[in-house]
C-alpha cells in the first residue's frame, strides 16, 4: 500500500470518526431536549400533585375546624349547665345553714304579730 493510499484511508478513517461523532453530538443533544421536556412535565405533575395534595389537607382541615367548633358548642352547653347546678347547689346549701336562721326570725314575727293582735 502506498503513502497515498494510506493517507487517503487515514482521511476516510478521521472523516467517517467525524461524522459518528456529529451523530453522537446530535443524538446527545436530541435526548438533552427530550430529558429537558419530561423534566418540565414531572415538574408539572409534582405541582398539581402538591396542589391536590393541599386541597385535600384543606378538605381536612376545614372538617377538624367544623368537627372542633361542635365540641365547642357542646362544651359551652356543658358548661352552662355546670354553672346553673353549682348555683341551684349553693342555694339549697344556703337554705340549709340559713333554715334555722330563717326559722327563728319568722317565729319572732309571727310572735309579735300575735302579741299586737291581742293587745287592748
Amino acid at each position: 500500500m502506498s503513502t497515498m493510499d494510506r493517507e487517503m484511508t487515514l482521511a476516510a478513517l478521521q472523516e467517517s470518526q467525524i461524522n459518528t461523532l456529529q451523530q453522537i453530538g446530535a443524538s446527545l443533544g436530541a435526548l438533552t431536549r427530550r430529558l429537558e421536556g419530561l423534566t418540565v412535565k414531572v415538574d408539572d405533575v409534582r405541582e398539581r400533585l402538591v396542589r391536590l395534595e393541599a386541597q385535600e389537607a384543606g378538605k381536612l382541615v376545614d372538617g377538624v375546624r367544623g368537627e372542633l367548633q361542635l365540641a365547642l358548642g357542646r362544651l359551652d352547653a356543658l358548661e352552662s349547665q355546670r354553672d346553673r347546678v353549682v348555683g341551684v347547689a349553693w342555694f339549697w346549701g344556703w337554705i340549709s345553714r340559713s333554715a334555722p336562721w330563717i326559722a327563728a326570725g319568722l317565729a319572732a314575727i309571727l310572735a309579735v304579730m300575735g302579741l299586737k293582735g291581742r293587745s287592748p
